[in-house]
């Protein structure tokens, strides 16, 4: 604005990530049976930071957030790995696995809206939550110093 150029992007995306993340963990103490909403908050906090970390070297939050990537979690991840994001975190392969899988069901808004087909499959690619908390934890205290530095 006014020949000012704000790098706000990756403070402002990681801390959403954080909230998510934050969230997903307390969403833990639902029913064990049924927790659409861990998934979702946990795979958001995932994109967020993934997006937050691709800010950094961004020209502007649009270029992080392009439409082109969609919420496609491992299309994400692999233009991160690609962009040097393993510099600062290593993911192991469960890890990529279980984000690879997630992804399938995110991009879909599976976690967000009841899907009656999905669940008479029984979620056959259903991810494993506490590899993808795991996961997020480990992106968010990765970047969490350089996100924060460039605000």
């Amino acid at each position: 604005m006014g020949g000012i150029r704000s790098r706000l992007a990756p403070a402002s995306l990681y801390m959403y990530a954080a909230d998510f993340l934050r969230a997903a963990k307390l969403a833990r103490s639902a029913h064990k049976w049924f927790r659409p909403a861990q998934p979702y908050l946990v795979c958001h906090a995932l994109e967020l930071g993934l997006r937050a970390f691709l800010s950094l070297g961004a020209e502007s939050l649009n270029d992080a957030t392009r439409r082109s990537m969609g919420h496609d979690l491992g299309r994400l991840l692999a233009k991160a790995q690609s962009r040097g994001l393993g510099d600062l975190v290593q993911f192991n392969s469960a890890q990529i696995r279980e984000i690879r899988k997630a992804s399938l069901y995110y991009t879909r808004k599976v976690f967000e809206y009841p899907a009656l087909a999905a669940a008479l499959r029984g979620h056959p690619h259903k991810p494993n939550v506490d590899v993808l908390l795991a996961a997020a934890e480990g992106l968010l205290a990765a970047i969490k110093q350089p996100c924060v530095a460039q605000s």
